[in-house]
C-alpha cells in the first residue's frame, strides 16, 4: 500500500475540518452505520446539506456507503483514518508510531 501524499491529508483535513461533517463522522464512528436519513434527523439537517455532506467525505475516501433498497448507509473508513494519522506523523514530521 502506497502512502498518503500531501494531496490526500489536504483533502481529508479540509473534510473535516467542517464542523458538521466533523461530527457526522464522530457520531458515525460511535454509533457504527447508519443510513441517511437517520443522520439528517440526527444533525437538525436538510436532505440536500447532509446529501452534499456525506457525498463529500465518500469522495474523500473518509466514509464507505453501500445501498440496500431505497436507503443508503454510511460508515466510517478506520482504516483510513488509521493511515492518514499513521502516515502524516511518519512523512510530515517524521514521527514514528510506537
Amino acid at each position: 500500500m502506497k502512502n498518503l501524499s500531501k494531496q490526500d491529508f489536504i483533502k481529508a483535513f479540509r473534510a473535516l475540518a467542517n464542523e458538521e461533517r466533523l461530527d457526522i463522522v464522530l457520531k458515525l464512528y460511535e454509533e457504527g452505520e447508519l443510513c441517511a436519513s437517520a443522520i439528517e434527523k440526527n444533525f437538525f439537517m436538510e436532505q440536500s446539506t447532509t446529501s452534499h455532506h456525506l457525498n463529500y467525505l465518500r469522495t474523500v475516501g473518509i466514509l464507505v456507503a453501500r445501498k440496500q433498497g431505497r436507503n443508503i448507509y454510511y460508515s466510517v473508513d478506520a482504516e483510513l483514518l488509521t493511515r492518514l494519522y499513521d502516515d502524516f506523523l511518519k512523512t510530515q514530521f517524521n514521527i514514528k508510531k510506537k
